[in-house]
């Protein structure tokens, strides 16, 4: 019993050195820049080896872009119970960011490579923010309700999408400045 658990322990193993390396070629070379080769060569693994944990590159980087999507749903269902208060949309605006900070560089991967807003990922992501979106402007929301949103979201998603924005260090600036944009102060 313990030699499979053993296997197991180092086939997910496996798996998470092939994502967290990913990650950061993606980020490096963008999705199509990046081959099967590479992915393989710098963990010293076979291509049969990677193709064991995953059917293809798009199944790598779903791997990688399931955590986000996951993290969005969460976040969804708790705003889900807040008020429209200036209190909730900022605890909202906060939770974004960090959701969107947490895994940035996935984040600017799905965000900025054209192949993957055009794929189902990307669609997924798009359908998620479009839930986010609606919570901000509420019910029957005006005009300058939808643009107060639009600008709150933009400035969170465009300032994290921006090279050399450190998520820690800028949070507080930037949810502010989203947040002030929400609310017209």
């Amino acid at each position: 019993m313990p030699m499979v658990e053993t296997a197991r322990a180092a086939q997910a193993n496996t798996k998470n050195q092939i994502l967290e390396n990913a990650r950061q070629l993606f980020a490096e070379h963008g999705y199509d820049g990046t081959s099967i080769r590479q992915l393989t060569s710098s963990l010293n693994i076979t291509p049969a080896a990677l193709y064991y944990h995953f059917a293809s590159k798009n199944d790598v980087l779903e791997g990688l872009a399931a955590q986000l999507h996951d993290s969005s749903d969460e976040l969804l269902q708790r705003i889900s119970t807040f008020d429209q208060s200036t209190e909730s949309m900022r605890e909202a605006l906060n939770q974004y960011y960090d959701l969107l900070a947490d895994d940035i560089q996935v984040f600017r991967l799905v965000w900025n490579d054209a192949a993957i807003q055009h794929s189902p990922i990307g669609q997924r992501l798009r359908s998620q923010a479009r839930d986010f979106y609606a919570y901000l402007v509420g019910p029957n929301p005006s005009v300058e309700d939808r643009m107060r949103a639009a600008g709150a979201v933009g400035i969170i998603r465009l300032s994290l999408e921006q090279r050399g924005v450190d998520p820690d260090k800028h949070k507080e600036v930037i949810v502010e400045r989203a947040f002030q944009v929400m609310t017209d102060l």
